[in-house]
């Protein structure tokens, strides 16, 4: 997914919950009646990693996970704190292949992960029972690769019996986003977000330096005011 069909993504997800309003159901859920009020959320996403020049190969994971707690400050304006955690498989990079002739070879296994906190402020816009919003935010998180390989001559059970090489980065990031939320009742919320991460993490200990480790998430969640 590169920069201009994420964005392309972007402005769709917004059209169309702007073009499901008007065919709302006629009897409102009252969202303004929140105002004040904490909420949960909680869903899965769709990960796709930004490009990286030291790293090849990479395939997002589709089970992510964001989810946390809110408050609708006013009409226009919620503030979350939330939990967002997603990973990636990549081609083994040559800052952590095990020396020749200790793994097994073909059995190298490489993920990055990563899991993280983050504030975030919101603008929505109440339409009857739909809430198109935008908003940004900061994070901290904590990102790690992971290379696991076959000890040599092993025959069952192979699996990270060989030399391990790991290294771990913790960093800020930052991000933005665009969704809908749709009112199944006043205080039940179905929802739909693309969100854009921009996070660099740093593994000196293995010689890499900077490498991206953000990228796009597709989220679908649910949200629960009390």
């Amino acid at each position: 997914m590169n920069g201009q069909s994420r964005r392309e993504c972007a402005a769709m997800l917004l059209a169309l919950g702007m073009s499901i309003a008007p065919h709302a159901a006629a009897q409102a859920a009252d969202a303004s009646s929140n105002v004040g009020r904490f909420y949960a959320f909680g869903g899965f996403a769709v990960f796709a990693p930004d490009k990286d020049g030291q790293l090849r190969g990479q395939q997002g994971n589709l089970a992510n996970v964001i989810a946390g707690g809110g408050l609708r400050a006013s009409q226009l304006l919620s503030l979350e704190a939330g939990l967002i955690g997603f990973g990636q498989k990549l081609d083994t990079p040559a800052a952590t292949t095990p020396p020749l002739g200790t793994f097994q070879p073909g059995s190298l296994n490489t993920r990055m992960g990563t899991l993280g906190v983050n504030l975030t402020a919101k603008v929505q816009f109440t339409m009857d029972r739909l809430e198109p919003y935008f908003g940004a935010g900061v994070g901290m998180y904590s990102t790690w690769i992971r290379t696991t390989s076959e000890a040599v001559g092993c025959t069952q059970n192979c699996g990270d019996t060989g030399p391990r090489i790991t290294a771990n980065s913790r960093d800020a990031g930052y991000h933005a986003l665009v969704g809908a939320d749709y009112h199944i009742t006043q205080k039940d919320v179905v929802g739909v977000e693309f969100r854009q991460l921009w996070l660099d993490a740093s593994f000196d200990e293995v010689g890499m330096g900077k490498v991206k480790a953000g990228g796009s998430l597709l989220w679908m969640g649910y949200r629960r005011y009390f």
